[in-house]
């Protein structure tokens, strides 16, 4: 990597970027102009509403009490006493009407209220003198409409001054019988909020600064992406690009500094706009309300300056973040065709960016290591942490947020690079698309195996298939028994039998249905035993940082006590996995990857997409397991060119788990109990056989992985390619030097 290319590059991106007027506009004339017009503009607005005169139609105003009033002396408003703000009495316009009137009968009255003639209707009962004198209980009817606004503001006006004028009423039958005012209200509360007015702002915008920050660096990521891209293809720039001294890696990484810079400066400058029309609101609404001592105070803390730490510490989080989208947006843009077909990637990229961080304005939900390796949720829990002053929490996570961060921007940079490695990505052309002609191709030009795209469907239909038939096969009763995980094991092991069998011409190929060589069947076996101790003592760790419920715990319990027999337990629990889940992932996801991707980048992508189904299928804490258990068995289909190895270590793995829970921690083998275990109840091993378990699976993985290194996946076959290889890449001289002969 040579920087001074980079810098070029950069330089050279920057330089376009500043010349585009539109690019300007975006980033730095719009947040300035935007934010102040629509703040001020809804305040006038809402203001205004407030502000309009709504019609209330009193039926059977005769039937009022003098005493206390409800009307004003005139008779065409309400008392201006019964309201906190006299001048809403003025704002609610009464429109007297008789009983015997249009508004007297029910379904006329609803009728006009439909049409908007009035806002609300208050019924006086005929008998209503009579039963305050009586202390009986009245009921007032209130008709209004729930599904029109101003009538809904109307009705809530109006129960307001309702209340106010029972409580007097209730005042005065207190003082005529000279009772207490505790003798009608037993009990007051004294309410006091601890929280500061500095507090109170920071809540507001701990809430709205990581939605803004993250809409923000979004958008001022992808729009320059698409242009860099999609862009220079159109404009034919592309190609004068490639034929620089600069390597195509070099190109890619100066298009991601330009897009991160936009991304960050445009989110900053958002975020500046934004906190000072907010403050400029709450001091301009606060001038309006200095009529009401108590609302202007309320209205002057809840937007109050956020502090300069908070303001620190988003330019710090927001680096991360810039980065995170400026390498996905740069990758996908790499893909469009054009800046028409880029641009619509931004609806599928705000589709899975706005539940994550929606994700963190939900109650109860806080800061913990689960939310921080999830990516933008865990930025935006973080960041609001840090602004309402919760350092301690912050500064635990702030590691766990920051580099899974900082990984997932890595992952999709190298990602953005690859694309632009490819020559049938950067110079396709637009192309009609007929659903017959695709069919028709699909099976026409079958290929030996099946694209990455082919892959992800397959893992798309799994995930699709597995959850519909969890959420619509009901609960059965006595709970979920060995057959009913057996048919949700199917739903993982058809789809790719059925993928290969329509979509390449060489099935067996794809899912590695080959006799692999002795020495990998015993590798497998090995490993699983070796493994074993360590996973044992790694999963009391993960379930401890991650709790399981007691709901789940019950109900494996009663699957466990429904599988009755060891035979029955080892084929619903370990057999039938082994062998689904490999055909799945080992089989044609794992072929497709690495068609398009390196070996050892499929590999880890298999190995995710794994760990993922377990978290779905059942929790969380599944997901480091099975991830590191899947770099494994993808390692031994890569280098055993079989499938049978990775079912061998993925029985074995759950034959010990599913034998050990029932035997050893159910008391049935106490003689070698003491032997094996150092704590039989999570079955953790003594540190000896743990130290022994490390070693040798340590030497295991070794020898599997130096062991024919360099060579092709598939001996006879120049599609595939050895770990850290490309698609239709020869081995080199150096990597043919350090083959081991069989």
């Amino acid at each position: 990597m040579r920087w001074s290319n980079v810098a070029v590059i950069f330089r050279r991106e920057l330089r376009d970027q500043i010349r585009d007027r539109r690019t300007l506009f975006m980033i730095f004339v719009l947040p300035i102009l935007l934010y102040p017009l629509l703040g001020y503009g809804m305040l006038q607005f809402t203001a205004t509403l407030a502000q309009r005169p709504r019609t209330v139609v009193l039926v059977g105003a005769a039937n009022l009490p003098a005493s206390p009033p409800l009307l004003n002396p005139a008779g065409d408003g309400f008392d201006p006493a019964l309201f906190d703000d006299p001048e809403d009495a003025s704002r609610l316009l009464v429109q007297v009407e008789r009983p015997d009137g249009p508004w007297g009968d029910p379904v006329r009255r609803r009728q006009a209220l439909h049409r908007g003639d009035a806002s609300a209707a208050l019924i006086v009962p005929a008998d209503l003198s009579e039963k305050l004198r009586s202390e009986g209980q009245i009921e007032v009817p209130v008709d209004f409409n729930s599904v029109d606004e101003p009538s809904q503001i109307t009705y809530r006006r109006l129960r307001e001054m309702l209340d106010r004028w029972g409580r007097r009423i209730v005042s005065a039958r207190l003082d005529r019988d000279h009772k207490p005012i505790g003798y009608a209200e037993p009990i007051r509360l004294r309410v006091e909020d601890v929280a500061t007015p500095s507090e109170v702002g920071s809540n507001v915008w701990s809430r709205l600064f990581p939605f803004l920050l993250v809409v923000m660096a979004l958008t001022g990521a992808f729009y320059p992406a698409v242009d860099l891209c999609a862009g220079e293809k159109e404009r034919g720039t592309m190609e004068t690009l490639l034929i620089s001294p600069a390597s195509r890696s070099e190109i890619v990484l100066g298009k991601f500094l330009t897009v991160m810079l936009a991304s960050v400066l445009t989110a900053a400058l958002n975020l500046v706009s934004m906190g000072i029309t907010g403050i400029g609101i709450a001091w301009r609404v606060s001038s309006l309300a200095a009529s009401a001592d108590q609302q202007a105070a309320g209205a002057a803390v809840a937007l109050t300056a956020p502090t300069v730490q908070s303001a620190l510490w988003m330019l710090v989080l927001l680096i991360p973040l810039a980065a995170f989208f400026a390498a996905i947006c740069v990758a996908l843009a790499v893909l469009a065709r054009s800046m028409k077909e880029g641009q619509y990637y931004m609806t599928p990229l705000y589709l899975i960016s706005m539940p994550l961080i929606f994700l963190s304005l939900a109650p109860e939900i806080e800061l913990n290591l689960f939310y921080s390796l999830v990516p933008i949720t865990g930025v935006a829990l973080l960041l609001r942490a840090l602004i309402l002053g919760g350092y301690d929490v912050a500064f635990r996570f702030f590691l766990p947020v920051l580099v899974p961060m900082m990984i997932y921007a890595a992952v999709s940079l190298r990602w953005a690079i690859d694309q632009f490695q490819r020559e049938d990505v950067l110079f396709r052309e637009a192309e009609r698309f007929s659903l017959g002609t695709w069919l028709r191709h699909l099976y026409r030009d079958r290929e030996p195996t099946p694209t990455a795209g082919e892959s992800v469907l397959c893992f798309a239909l799994i995930l699709a298939s597995s959850w519909l038939y969890l959420s619509y096969r009901g609960e059965p009763e006595g709970g979920p028994g060995p057959w009913d995980v057996i048919v949700g094991q199917l739903f993982i092991g058809v789809p790719p039998i059925l993928m290969a069998l329509l979509l390449t011409s060489a099935p067996s190929r794809t899912l590695r249905l080959r006799w692999p060589e002795p020495r990998y069947l015993f590798l497998a076996a090995a490993l699983a035993i070796a493994l074993n101790p360590i996973v044992n003592e790694i999963e009391p760790i993960i379930q401890r940082l991650f709790p399981v419920p007691d709901a789940i715990k019950a109900a494996f319990g009663q699957l466990m006590g429904r599988s009755t027999g060891l035979a029955t337990m080892l084929t619903t629990f370990a057999l039938v996995p082994a062998i689904c889940e490999e055909l799945a992932f080992r089989g044609l996801i794992l072929s497709g990857l690495q068609r398009q991707h390196r070996t050892r980048s499929a590999i880890m992508l298999s190995a995710l997409m794994f760990g993922f189904l377990h978290v779905l299928m059942s929790l969380f804490q599944q997901l480091f397991n099975a991830t590191l258990l899947g770099l494994v068995l993808g390692l031994l289909a890569v280098r055993s060119r079989s499938l049978l190895p990775g079912i061998v270590f993925h029985f074995l793995n759950n034959a010990i788990a599913v034998t050990l829970s029932a035997r050893v921690r159910g008391g049935e083998w106490d003689a070698i109990t003491g032997w094996l275990y150092r704590d039989p109840a999570e079955g953790r091993y003594h540190v000896v056989w743990v130290v022994a378990g490390a070693i040798v699976s340590s030497g295991l993985l070794y020898v599997l992985w130096r062991r024919d290194r360099g060579r092709s996946s598939w001996e006879d076959e120049p599609e595939a390619f050895p770990i850290g290889g490309r698609a239709g890449s020869e081995p080199t001289d150096t990597a043919c030097a350090g083959m081991i002969p069989d």
